[in-house]
């Protein structure tokens, strides 16, 4: 049984299907733009690639097209098979539900029928607003977090003071905890486990009002072999709040360049029908 929280269905109408991106107003984007002052570009995603960071299967094959022999022209072209949530993502609010119920109240019948028909990541055009990056690692002074260890919200806000960032309503808040490092030094540890919040951090999204939780690692909450619910900030988050949540991030740029505070930007693909997408998340400065 999951725990009864406090939920926002309704907040933005009965039919909503956007949850906290109601929350990305014009006024809150032209905030956010008047962040850049260098003109510097971030890319947060990953490689997306068999090996990379995502959920299997995942096949890429090539083929020629319109081939000649002489002098006229060719075409390469790419065929690719993968997940919806491969590699750097956003799950879309229909992509998790408890006791029958989506965001706003939807039940299963409403939303999927032979694919996702209430919200689905078609509706989020465009993700534009104020990043903020928590770097919890270097916070506590570590490399990385360990395996399966919790962020709680205490240390979130503790971080963000640590840093000199405040945050605020509607914000796209990224997680550092050090774990995409671990990808590329011990596989076998990234496969066991996961650090980063639990449910216990849905009051803290509460109190936060933010519109999106993204985390460098593929889960955003932690996860580890012997522990019970393991998905529940995913129900909370998507299904409660309507808070959108970033997975597989690459952070590790901005913690070297000790950027905090950004304009967020991000287009999902328009995939029709689809409860999440991979994209390439963009942190400018």
């Amino acid at each position: 049984m999951v725990q009864k929280v406090e939920n926002n269905w309704g907040r933005w109408g009965p039919e909503d299907q956007l949850g906290a991106l109601n929350l990305l107003t014009p006024e809150v984007v032209l905030d956010a733009v008047r962040l850049v002052r260098q003109g510097k570009v971030y890319s947060l995603a990953v490689p997306l690639e068999r090996d990379g960071p995502q959920n299997p299967p995942f096949h890429k094959t090539w083929k020629v097209t319109h081939a000649t022999l002489g002098p006229g022209a060719s075409f390469l072209e790419d065929v690719v098979t993968m997940d919806t949530h491969s590699g750097t993502h956003i799950d879309g609010l229909s992509h998790s539900w408890t006791e029958g119920k989506f965001y706003n109240g939807y039940t299963l019948d409403q939303v999927f029928q032979s694919g996702v028909v209430k919200g689905g990541i078609e509706n989020v055009s465009s993700m534009v607003g104020r990043g903020v990056m928590l770097d919890v690692p270097a916070y506590r002074n570590t490399d990385h977090m360990g395996p399966g260890e919790i962020v709680t919200g205490k240390e979130l806000d503790a971080t963000a003071a640590h840093q000199g960032t405040e945050i605020k309503q509607g914000d796209i808040v990224l997680i550092r905890t050090g774990w995409y490092r671990v990808f590329h030094t011990d596989r076998s540890l990234w496969e066991s486990a996961v650090p980063g919040p639990d449910g216990k951090l849905v009051s803290w999204l509460r109190e936060k009002d933010i519109c999106a939780l993204g985390a460098d690692q593929p889960s955003v909450e932690a996860k580890y072999t012997d522990r019970p619910d393991p998905s529940s900030l995913h129900v909370h988050a998507l299904r409660d709040l309507g808070i959108y949540l970033l997975e597989n991030l690459d952070l590790e740029t901005l913690s070297r360049d000790r950027v905090y505070e950004f304009l967020f930007v991000g287009a999902p693909l328009p995939l029709t029908h689809a409860s999440g997408t991979p994209w390439n998340p963009l942190a400018i400065v």
